[in-house]
């Protein structure tokens, strides 16, 4: 992808997104930086203050359209979205919309920060979801399942599990990215798992736990190179990658029939659709 480009990362004060944010600042690239915490977001724009960072939180419609605006009074054109935004909790919480937070955070922040930016993609334009192996199976084992026509059942409201709801919401995301591929095939729609990388996200779960993982983890930084290169390298097919390379995503991933259902599902939940 020559020249620089126009890019909008979401999630992008700590962690993965801010090794990202740094790493397309060195190259160049006009950025859009998006968090949720005002003070990290003040941070991120003392150390990269060629950049627009933008205080927000994409869970909720209010602050994808607050994100929206922003850039549209900015400019006339989006090169790049990454949706790189992930949580994981130890026990359920909601939104101040009702929505459980991973499903808020990994599905329908996408969906909405890509519907409400779709005016200024054009042919070519990239959508990164960060996604994980995590949707093929949560880490106790077992199927991971989604009913789009089941509200309480896709909100996790009687069988909450943090490693199962946080599969299921990836599973989603998937989801929404082989659909929006399908319906809009004049974009370039990416999904990848960067790796398992040492960040915060398992910060309320153990000490002990969380270190075990971190002890044979990549860095941020290196979590952060292959979303990097699916945002702003050289041409790539869309579809799912491990790191860098084209894999494919469990068999449930596929599935156009689910994917169309959770698809009316999440309009029902937000507007505009993408």
């Amino acid at each position: 992808m020559a020249g620089p480009k126009t890019v909008v990362l979401v999630g992008a004060t700590s962690g993965l997104g801010r090794h990202a944010a740094r790493q397309l600042a060195g190259e160049g690239h006009r950025l859009f930086l998006v968090g949720r915490d005002p003070d990290r977001a003040a941070d991120l724009a003392r150390e990269l203050p060629a950049a627009t960072v933008i205080a927000a939180d994409a869970s909720v419609v209010q602050g994808v359209e607050r994100v929206a605006t922003a850039i549209a009074a900015a400019t006339d054109r989006v090169d790049v979205l990454i949706n790189n935004a992930g949580v994981m909790t130890r026990t359920r919480q909601e939104t101040a919309e009702g929505i459980e937070l991973n499903l808020a955070v990994h599905h329908l922040a996408p969906w909405s920060m890509t519907a409400n930016l779709l005016p200024l993609m054009r042919p070519g334009s990239r959508v990164v979801n960060v996604n994980s192996e995590g949707h093929r199976s949560p880490m106790r084992g077992g199927p991971v399942r989604i009913d789009p026509d089941d509200f309480a059942s896709l909100n996790s409201e009687h069988d909450f599990d943090p490693f199962l709801t946080y599969s299921r919401t990836k599973l989603a995301n998937l989801l929404f990215s082989y659909e929006l591929q399908r319906r809009r095939p004049e974009l370039a729609v990416t999904a990848l798992h960067p790796g398992v990388v040492r960040t915060d996200l398992g910060r309320q779960f153990p000490k002990l736990q969380v270190a075990a993982i971190h002890a044979f983890a990549l860095s941020a930084r290196r979590g952060a190179e292959p979303v990097v290169r699916l945002a702003v390298g050289p041409e790539v097919p869309s579809g799912y990658y491990e790191r860098f390379t084209p894999v494919r995503s469990s068999p449930a991933s596929y599935d156009e029939s689910l994917a169309r259902r959770l698809w009316v599902t999440t309009e029902k939940l937000r507007s505009p659709s993408p």
